[in-house]
């Protein structure tokens, strides 16, 4: 056995360990909550006849601990098992580091498990399948045009399409699952440890008052905890404030999806146009996609800002702003879901076409002013960067990204006119297509390759992105040029005129 340093699951090269302590953190967080739940004493006295009642509800609000406790355990075991192989297979040759990284990846998944199945809504499922089925197949229109707008607010460099539909997998899977589980244990906890009010029929007094904070904060700590995850697993596809919006509102568009199937279906879809109407029209760029895409704006501030305090403040001012707005928004909700004041519109048609707009309007609609802005912003940012790489492309990328091709690239307008006229030409509609594919990923490469020399020029390239001359080498292949080990040459050294050589004088003097 070779002596170095010992490889560990939450060591080694790469961001991993990094995402994995994040995820760690979801679940530090369920653990506070069951030992508060344990240690602290119960502040009602249950009457005799009742205890069985109270025993049964109980046993029915733990069973979500008990999806954890086992996922620990195993979780607790995979990890012994790969520290001790770990210890006793440390090779030099590399050999550790890819067997760390599968631990790692099988850590997560063993983390992630009992998020994702707590995201089922159980009920719905059980007492009305017909009416949950239903409200999938009509809130899935809505979310695929949601995420499409967001995919195409990126004028430029644009994030794949795997790692945006992995970020709305997050927020309607993980975050979910996390938001759920923190909102149950609030709703059991703070009924039965807090003093109750001096009117005994108040005893969901302190639960309803806590709700909105606590909602608004573990809701919003599980869907930023995934757009952070992404980030440190695909840093090399985020280019700033535009890639963190867009990477936080895909997020918050997956908790929106799962969120409105819930209170759609309940009951058999008793409220289900009302809540489509609040959440999958008037609120499907608000509420979650704003809170999550002013959160991922800071994430993505943080990936152009030196120096750890300045990040940490960008991430921590971006989560609090979007905990907040969504604190403050669940508490007016409720405040008027109690008793509308005299002065609103008594009536249902009311409160449908002017009270719950009015609320969007007032409440959420802040916060979409600021993730748009912050996005023109960026977009703005981020075009006056490509054009500066764009000019300082060195000699041996010229070929690939011509004079005219940056000036096209620099211009989406025009880019997307010329895919349309891609469409547009004569011939076979299997060729149209072709030519517009290639159009499409030529442009694509283009802008990796001035991207990448934007953040070189900004001293903030990510070590795991591709080589100016891979990317080079991409692009002469789109355009159909061959490729090979110089498919960038620098452009050929200039002639030196070398001075004549003399003869040498025949034998003999002067010529006969």
């Amino acid at each position: 056995m070779t002596e170095g340093r010992p490889v560990g699951v939450l060591t080694g090269p790469g961001r991993q360990p990094a995402a994995l302590l994040v995820v760690l953190s979801l679940h530090a967080a369920v653990a506070l909550g069951m030992v508060l739940k344990l240690v602290l004493p119960r502040r009602i006295e249950v009457p005799p006849e009742m205890e069985a009642l109270d025993e049964l509800v109980s046993a029915v609000q733990s069973l979500p601990y008990w999806i954890y406790l086992p996922c620990w355990l195993l979780t607790a075991v995979l990890a012994a098992v790969a520290r001790l192989h770990l210890w006793c297979a440390r090779d030099p040759a590399g050999l550790p580091s890819g067997v760390a990284r599968r631990y790692r990846r099988a850590l997560v998944v063993m983390l992630l498990l009992p998020f994702a199945v707590l995201s089922l809504p159980v009920i719905p499922l059980l007492a009305w399948p017909g009416a949950w089925a239903a409200t999938v197949l009509l809130c899935l229109p809505t979310t695929a045009y949601a995420l499409t707008l967001v995919h195409c607010a990126q004028r430029f460099r644009r994030i794949p399409v795997p790692l945006l539909l992995a970020a709305f997998g997050w927020g309607a899977v993980i975050a979910a699952g996390f938001g759920g589980t923190m909102n149950d244990w609030w709703s059991g906890f703070s009924t039965l440890h807090f003093p109750l009010p001096e009117n005994p029929l108040d005893a969901t007094y302190r639960k309803t008052i806590g709700a909105p904070m606590v909602a608004g904060f573990f809701e919003e700590f599980g869907k930023a905890a995934g757009v952070a995850v992404l980030f440190l697993l695909h840093r090399r596809h985020f280019d700033g404030v535009v890639s963190g919006i867009v990477i936080g509102a895909a997020t918050g568009i997956g908790f929106n999806f799962t969120e409105s199937v819930v209170y759609m279906s309940e009951w058999g879809g008793a409220a289900a146009n009302f809540h489509h109407w609040g959440r999958q029209a008037l609120g499907l760029m608000a509420a979650h996609t704003a809170f999550t895409a002013v959160a991922g704006a800071g994430i993505g501030l943080a990936r152009q800002l030196r120096g750890r305090p300045r990040q940490l403040t960008a991430v921590g001012t971006g989560f609090l702003t979007a905990a907040g707005a969504h604190f403050c928004n669940n508490s007016v909700i409720d405040y008027l879901a109690k008793g509308s004041p005299r002065w609103l519109p008594a009536g249902e048609a009311a409160g449908i076409l002017i009270v719950l707009p009015a609320q969007i309007l007032l409440l959420q609609g802040p916060l979409v002013v600021l993730y748009v802005l912050l996005l023109r912003r960026g977009l703005r940012s981020q075009a006056g960067g490509l054009e500066a790489a764009l000019g300082s492309l060195p000699p041996r990328a010229r070929q690939a990204i011509t004079t005219d091709e940056a000036a096209l690239l620099l211009s989406p307008a025009r880019r997307f006119r010329l895919k349309v006229d891609a469409l547009r030409t004569r011939g076979a509609l299997r060729q149209r297509l072709d030519a517009h594919r290639r159009l499409v990923r030529l442009h694509a490469a283009q802008l990796d390759l001035a991207t990448e020399r934007w953040h070189h020029l900004r001293g903030e390239r990510d070590p795991a992105a591709p080589d100016d001359a891979v990317l080079c080498e991409r692009i002469l292949a789109l355009k159909g040029h061959p490729a090979g080990p110089h498919v960038c040459p620098s452009p050929p050294a200039p002639r030196v005129p070398q001075p004549p050589v003399p003869m040498p004088a025949p034998a003999g003097g002067k010529d006969a």
